[in-house]
């Protein structure tokens, strides 16, 4: 009983920073999926180590805040262009026609490398309307990314594959008009298998501490070579903090505004070692 209420606390707190900091719409039905969510990864954990953390704060906190930044940076994208993520709900409350929801249902997202469906479930389930595509090489995590996705009436495709083998493939290239990545070490390698998945337009948005971002070896100054090969560049970057985390987050957000040359991604392996 007290691990409960200990729970429901946590989560209240949690459904609090994300409506003051991160995105403006948290209701019943949200909460519950991140708790249902929450509940398997615990209990899946124990069997499978999907995941690091310290405690069930450090998952809320770390892991489930840190990735509602991505639904953040695409929210703030669409609102750019006059589009809200958030109005459908809001229309469909007021009675509005079909229009808008035809649109919004139209952006398609993957996460690459999304482990235990992180930042990609918790950006679906606070921007429901998105199309996700989950890409996950170890099986034993798409078992639990295709668990949780029934657990939350999910119609999210899982793809168990390298995302050097996506890239070249004619059903998935340049066809997403975002891109999720993070827990990434090298940035060079990350953006060459996941440009060329992004349709003219899209945008790369990829989570980094604020160290790891302004590092010469791992961060932007390293990439700039790989950007002018791809047909991309830094759009801009949002810097943030997370309750009881020392550490200076950033999340950058790339933009393609060329068609990537056919050559890249190169074959699994190599932009790891040998970063364009």
């Amino acid at each position: 009983m007290s691990d409960f209420i200990e729970n429901e606390t946590l989560f209240t707190e949690f459904e609090h920073y994300a409506v003051k900091n991160v995105i403006p719409f948290f209701s019943k039905e949200t909460r519950k999926k991140f708790e249902t969510y929450f509940y398997e990864l615990n209990k899946w954990n124990k069997k499978f180590n999907l995941i690091s953390f310290k405690n069930v704060r450090d998952l809320v906190y770390r892991h489930f805040c840190d990735s509602l930044y991505s639904a953040k940076a695409i929210s703030d994208i669409l609102t750019v262009y006059q589009l809200s993520i958030y109005s459908k709900r809001k229309r469909k409350r007021e009675g509005a026609g079909r229009k808008q929801k035809s649109a919004e249902s139209a952006f398609k997202v993957a996460d690459l490398g999304t482990g235990s469906g992180m930042p990609g479930i918790p950006v679906k389930i606070a921007l429901p309307c998105i199309k996700l595509t989950l890409i996950e090489s170890i099986t034993k995590k798409c078992r639990f990314l295709n668990n949780i996705n029934n657990k939350l009436g999910f119609n999210t495709e899982i793809l168990n594959k390298r995302a050097e083998e996506i890239g070249q493939n004619t059903s998935y290239r340049q066809q997403y008009d975002f891109i999720l990545s993070r827990a990434v070490s090298k940035l060079s390698p990350n953006l060459e298998i996941s440009i060329p998945l992004l349709k003219i337009g899209g945008y790369f948005i990829v989570h980094k501490t604020k160290k790891s971002a302004e590092s010469s070896k791992d961060g932007l100054q390293s990439a700039e070579n790989a950007l002018k090969h791809l047909g991309a560049k830094l759009e801009r970057t949002i810097y943030y903090n997370l309750p009881e985390y020392e550490s200076d987050y950033c999340i950058l957000i790339f933009k393609k505004h060329k068609d990537t040359p056919a050559n890249f991604p190169r074959k699994s392996g190599i932009p790891e070692k040998n970063p364009l």
